[in-house]
């Protein structure tokens, strides 16, 4: 451990959080953390759109993700305190003004392990009616019009097949930005599963 008189070892109180990769968890269940919470500044200084973290496995990036998602995502009580003490707590004010601010659309890729494409693309589809289920705030306030409702619907339901199921992502971004003013943080885990079990299976 390289340390300087300035910047004297900190010392890790509470249980090794073997495995876990929830932040507000990690935050409230009395595990150890080591604060990586600065990655927020880097992720808000960057002028890119689109941002990848390709790490090795088991690096933390669920873990990441998990903070930036408690972090950025609105209407999320308690998420302030999770930062209580943390770097990006210090960082200035044009950074913690972005703290609870944003809608959040977050999927999980993880169990994409299919054999086939038709499965696959079930998984998929899937995720994404969870996801489309996560903010059915939108059904209410009249954000969406008749037609959109529908669409809406038939995500939650499963239903969508084909160009609608292709769309159905960024319509949820639209209409997430539409209803609250607010550009969407898109936070995608475990992109590469569904790549590797195509390459590994043939499809």
């Amino acid at each position: 451990m390289n340390t300087t008189a300035n910047h004297p070892p900190k010392l890790l109180a509470g249980k090794p959080p073997i495995g876990l990769s929830d932040f507000r968890k990690l935050r409230t269940s009395g595990y150890c953390y080591v604060d990586k919470s600065l990655l927020i500044q880097s992720v808000l200084d960057l002028p890119a759109e689109v941002l990848l973290l390709p790490r090795p496995r088991r690096f933390g990036k669920t873990l990441n993700l998990s903070m930036l998602r408690a972090f950025f995502e609105r209407d999320r009580p308690g998420n302030a305190e999770l930062f209580r003490g943390l770097d990006i707590e210090r960082a200035g004010e044009e950074y913690t003004a972005h703290r609870g601010r944003y809608p959040v659309v977050f999927l999980s890729l993880k169990d994409v392990k299919t054999l086939n494409w038709e499965d696959c693309l079930g998984h998929l589809r899937q995720v994404i009616s969870e996801e489309f289920k996560r903010h059915e705030m939108l059904l209410e306030g009249g954000f969406l019009d008749t037609e959109e409702q529908k669409q809406f619907r038939k995500v939650r339901a499963c239903e969508c097949v084909g160009f609608e199921l292709e769309r159905s992502l960024s319509h949820l971004l639209a209409w997430l930005e539409r209803a609250t003013g607010e550009q969407v943080v898109l936070l995608i885990d475990e992109y590469d599963t569904p790549i590797h079990a195509g390459y590994q299976s043939g499809f």
